[in-house]
């Protein structure tokens, strides 16, 4: 699935919850690790780092039900165009990337 986000450098982003839901059954996310990385291309420089551990960027909030969510934080990187991929490492080891797009950082002119 891809969704694309819009973001001013700087500024807090606010909290984006997530369900992860397949064939009509939500995913159980216990022992779960969720990352996303953003960067201005694939396999460049990593801009933004989040990761479920220890609730660095995104908090599993009901793992039994598929909740997350990306954490309220002041992203502030370089303004510009960035790719990112939100992946989930599940309990049993395996891996599967559901969630991609772009992420827009706009200048941020009021500083």
């Amino acid at each position: 699935m891809s969704y694309n986000f819009t973001h001013i450098k700087g500024d807090t982003f606010e909290e984006v919850p997530f369900a992860i839901v397949k064939n009509n059954v939500v995913l159980n996310l216990t022992g779960a690790v969720i990352r996303m990385q953003l960067r201005a291309e694939c396999g460049g420089l990593i801009a933004l780092n989040l990761t479920s551990v220890a609730s660095v960027g995104i908090t599993i909030t009901n793992a039994a039900g598929g909740l997350f969510k990306i954490n309220k934080q002041i992203i502030n990187i370089a303004s510009g165009m960035y790719e990112y991929d939100l992946q989930i490492t599940f309990a049993d080891g395996s891996v599967k990337t559901w969630l991609s797009g772009n992420f827009l950082i706009e200048c941020d002119i009021t500083r």
